[in-house]
């Protein structure tokens, strides 16, 4: 299947889950159960599968793919502290505006548009990828943690219990030390290909145009940043650490992915501006369904 192939088969599916909530077929509030059996299971076993198959004989320079992610989040988190400066804003909102802008949905639209595009081996790039978000989402909760006075040790915990880390490390392990799944592979493989379609219509569930209101500006800055300076941030930062091929296109195709959605867990945990959060989220994430397939075409 094609790029443009791809993107527009995820679009159908995020519109499946926006028609059937219009419909009363589900609602906004059965995104939570369906983001927990991706994020849980389906994700997971998706991860492990991916990187217990792949070839894993050039990992020492995969290595350096999460780098990419975690420094160019926070080039990008800089970007959005500097236009909250221009604004005048005080600290909350501020973050408000940073967390979106410095984590990317790298993992959750990530993996099913590489998939789609670059197969098994651009999956495998994109895996190492999203740990850098993972990275991410522990060093600002750690943050946010310090600055509100918040336990520390729930940031640690969640990060520590994270299904998608735990299936990395492992997927990771059984392929290096060649341990037989059995029937075991069988039944990941089918966990594994729930990912894509539970993913795009819990994403067409959360789809809500109340958020724009009174954010359309910052969300609309927080979305330039993400959608276009992001990608072109990991493009120089992939040439200067040597990647080429299928690495630089993946880096710069997940660096393209809209506002990631555990911004929005970390904004409400710390009492942020949840609305502005999600406004960033919703604007760069339906703004997403054009500039993916225009950067799709670019690489």
């Amino acid at each position: 299947m094609g790029s443009i192939e791809t993107v527009f088969s995820i679009i159908i599916l995020v519109i499946t889950g926006y028609v059937l909530k219009s419909l009363g077929v589900l609602r906004e509030e059965d995104a939570t159960p369906l983001n927990r059996v991706v994020i849980n299971v389906a994700i997971p076993s998706l991860i492990f599968t991916s990187l217990y198959r792949a070839d894993l004989a050039g990992i020492s320079h995969l290595l350096l793919i999460p780098a990419v992610c975690i420094l160019t989040g926070f080039i990008s988190g800089a970007m959005a502290f500097t236009w909250t400066r221009y604004r005048g804003m005080d600290s909350r909102t501020a973050w408000s505006l940073v967390i979106p802008a410095a984590m990317m949905n790298s993992g959750f639209l990530g993996y099913p548009v590489t998939i789609g595009i670059f197969g098994s081996e651009g999956l495998v790039r994109a895996i190492f990828y999203d740990t850098g978000t993972t990275i991410l989402f522990t060093l600002l909760g750690l943050s946010l943690a310090i600055s509100s006075g918040a336990p520390r040790k729930t940031v640690l915990r969640r990060t520590i219990l994270f299904p998608p880390l735990w299936a990395f490390l492992l997927g990771i392990t059984f392929n290096l030390l060649g341990i037989h799944l059995g029937l075991g592979g069988t039944v990941l493989g089918y966990l594994s290909g729930a990912a894509v379609p539970l993913i795009m219509i819990s994403l067409g569930l959360t789809i809500n145009f109340r958020f724009f209101r009174d954010s359309i500006t910052d969300a609309a800055a927080v979305s330039s940043i993400r959608l276009v300076l992001s990608p072109l941030i990991a493009a120089l930062l992939a040439c200067a650490l040597a990647f080429r091929g299928i690495e630089m296109s993946v880096i710069i195709l997940e660096a393209s992915m809209p506002s990631a959605m555990l911004a929005a867990v970390l904004a409400i945990e710390n009492e942020l501006d949840v609305g502005l959060t999600s406004a960033c989220i919703f604007m760069s994430t339906s703004l997403a369904l054009v500039s993916i397939p225009l950067w799709t075409m670019v690489l």
